[in-house]
């Protein structure tokens, strides 16, 4: 293997100069980089590059003056101008001056690699040239790629073992040959054509792709490019080039087109998931109710009854309909993970200097993580990975400045939720909510925000790729992320991870929850999603409770108007059309003092209370939240002593 192409990137952008210096290294390539026009000069003089990424504008001097420069000094160095900002004039004014190649931003990033590739191979051609004669005979003798001359006939006057072993024909076969003769029929043509149009006008010819039939007939792909030989007085002489054998390349983009056919369908596959989780949120409320009336009868119904089996079938076939609608949208993730145990709090303290410098300096950082450890098994990088994703999309949701909170937190999901959220096991998980005070936005666009290469940015500000990304790391790890936004409002990103035992400690006792959660109070719902609303309806009357429903706050306040009886406690989501949580229960108190208020939000806690909306340390379960769980809530709000 040839040592890895240098190529010097000169650019004023730092960020810029990193990615692309990260994406050489990785592409086999050996990057350099320079922030001045200066710089490069200097750092030319110290070591040859090949290949030169040159940016247009600089802080020092322009990239032309650059390019001017290095033309004068280094001849062979090949020049890409790279930018954003260019007109056609410019573009040939490079070129005029000796620019390779004038690409611009944003530019495709396999057009850009091939480009460099070519410009390297333009530049190692151009020092061959000029090689002395001990050292061309050393390359004809040793060189890995074929090399022939020809006269302007077409026949071989000289060739190289390579060249030979490649054909399959002998020297003295070879000698009665002309490359017309090796070349099929198809593509004489094509070869004609670049020798009058390239060869002889400009003296080579652009890198090119032919076939060559070898003497057992069989096809032969092969890249090469040729150069023009001059008599003394000028004239024509012959031609040589390098040829090369892509056979392996041509395998190999066989191979890259079978596995870009997989991700076609691999992204059918997705379309298909997200078809399915659009559906699945009315089917799986459907089969909520199916299934969560089902199972009440069934347990006031005994074994015997003729009507029992088939309710039991009814229930089985629900439940089938419910895991199927999980298949659709269960598609494995595939990224090789280091998977350890680790505190969720840990990885958060430790990630926090570079979060802030991520968000900037009018974007106040706030952290609520909890004392006791949060252990999840996870790739610790992956999770960084996942907060640089949502602190960068939050702070481009801020520009004139706000607050990123992140806080931790540990729920209980039971089988209930799971009916609502596909692919959600039940069982205890790590909550990470990352909020932002934001634009906010729609209902429309949250939809889609975890589509890859959806994004709401201009076209060079964003990929579309970070919260796809994001969507696939929590999925490998056996969690979920959702999406809580309203426009104006901000928006909240909540993760569940499976809760992990700590290594190396016995798992901590839990204190006993409540025995009787069964109540005969009456509850005021105030909810304006009529499903979250009918479900926590169901929840809270299983345990015992009268309950008055309302849909929002001027709703809930006509109801009291009619309502003779106590009201004993005020269950109340936070954000509403019309009328807060908070401006309602104010509201309620001036009518019945004393009268006990449970606060139930989507958005984190930490959120709601720097909005003002409500104080900390007031009641409050954050959605989503098992029937286990509020009932738990619900009594212990009821029972606690306000007389202190």
């Amino acid at each position: 293997m040839n040592e890895p192409l240098h190529v010097l990137i000169v650019d004023d952008e730092p960020m810029l100069r990193q990615t692309l210096a990260d994406i050489l290294q990785k592409r086999g390539f050996a990057p350099a980089s320079a922030a001045t026009g200066q710089q490069a000069l200097e750092e030319l003089a110290r070591q040859d590059y090949p290949v030169v990424l040159l940016d247009l504008q600089l802080e020092d001097m322009t990239g032309m003056e650059v390019l001017r420069r290095i033309r004068e000094r280094w001849p062979d160095t090949q020049c890409i101008l790279l930018t954003g900002h260019a007109s056609q004039d410019s573009a040939i004014e490079a070129i005029n001056l000796g620019a390779y190649s004038y690409v611009m931003k944003p530019c495709d990033l396999e057009q850009l690699l091939l480009t460099i590739r070519r410009a390297g191979e333009k530049w190692q051609m151009a020092n061959s040239l000029r090689s002395s004669e001990a050292r061309y005979r050393l390359l004809h003798d040793s060189m890995t790629d074929a090399f022939v001359v020809v006269d302007m006939n077409g026949r071989l006057l000289e060739w190289n073992k390579v060249y030979r072993s490649m054909l399959g024909y002998t020297d003295e076969e070879l000698r009665q040959l002309s490359y017309m003769d090796l070349t099929p029929d198809e593509w004489r043509d094509m070869e004609k054509k670049i020798v009058e149009e390239q060869i002889i006008p400009l003296g080579y010819s652009e890198v090119y792709e032919k076939q060559y039939r070898r003497k057992d007939g069989s096809i032969l792909p092969v890249e090469l490019r040729t150069y023009l030989l001059r008599e003394a007085n000028g004239q024509p002489a012959g031609m040589w080039a390098i040829v090369r054998d892509i056979s392996q390349r041509k395998k190999d983009e066989g191979e890259k087109s079978r596995l870009e056919e997989q991700l076609r369908q691999s992204q059918k596959l997705e379309a298909v998931g997200r078809l399915a989780g659009g559906v699945a949120h009315d089917f799986n409320n459907l089969l909520t109710v199916i299934l969560g009336y089902g199972e009440l009868v069934m347990q006031d119904m005994h074994k015997e009854h003729p009507s029992y089996e088939s309710l039991r079938l009814i229930c089985q076939a629900g439940f089938r309909a419910r895991d199927l609608t999980r298949q659709l949208l269960a598609f494995s993730r595939k990224q090789l993970l280091e998977m350890h145990v680790v505190d969720i709090n840990a990885v958060v303290r430790g990630f926090e200097k570079l979060l802030c410098r991520v968000i900037g300096e009018d974007i106040e950082l706030r952290l609520v993580l909890p004392d006791q450890p949060l252990p999840v098994k996870a790739d610790t990088s992956q999770l960084e990975q996942v907060l640089l994703n949502l602190a960068v999309n939050a702070r481009d949701a801020m520009p004139e400045g706000g607050t990123l909170s992140i806080e931790t937190t540990q729920v209980s999901l039971d089988g209930d939720y799971a009916a609502q959220k596909s692919g959600v096991i039940p069982g205890r998980y790590v909550q990470i909510g990352v909020s932002d005070t934001g634009c906010g936005m729609d209902h429309e666009t949250a939809a889609l925000i975890f589509e890859p290469f959806f994004t709401t940015k201009p076209r060079d500000k964003g990929t579309g790729l970070g919260l796809a990304t994001s969507y696939g790391i929590i999925k490998q790890h056996g969690g979920n992320i959702w999406v809580y936004s309203e426009p104006g409002r901000g928006t909240i990103f909540k993760i569940h991870l499976p809760l992990a035992r700590e290594a190396g400690s016995k798992e901590k006792s839990v204190a006993a929850e409540p025995t009787d959660l069964r109540g005969h109070e009456t509850i005021l719902l105030v909810e304006d999603d009529e499903q979250m609303r009918n479900l926590t309806q169901i929840f809270l009357k299983r345990q015992g409770y009268t309950v008055l429903v309302a849909e929002n706050g001027q709703a809930a306040l006509t109801l009291l108007d009619n309502f003779q009886g106590p009201v004993h406690l005020v269950l109340t989501d936070v954000v509403m059309p019309g009328m807060s949580g908070r401006e309602l229960s104010d509201r309620i108190a001036a009518r019945i003092p004393g009268v006990k208020v449970l606060f139930m939000s989507g958005y984190s806690g930490n959120v709601i209370a720097h909005r003002g909306v409500i104080d900390d340390g007031v009641n409050f379960i954050p959605k989503p939240f098992s029937a286990q769980a509020l009932a738990v809530k619900v009594r212990k709000v009821l029972e606690e002593d306000t007389s202190s």
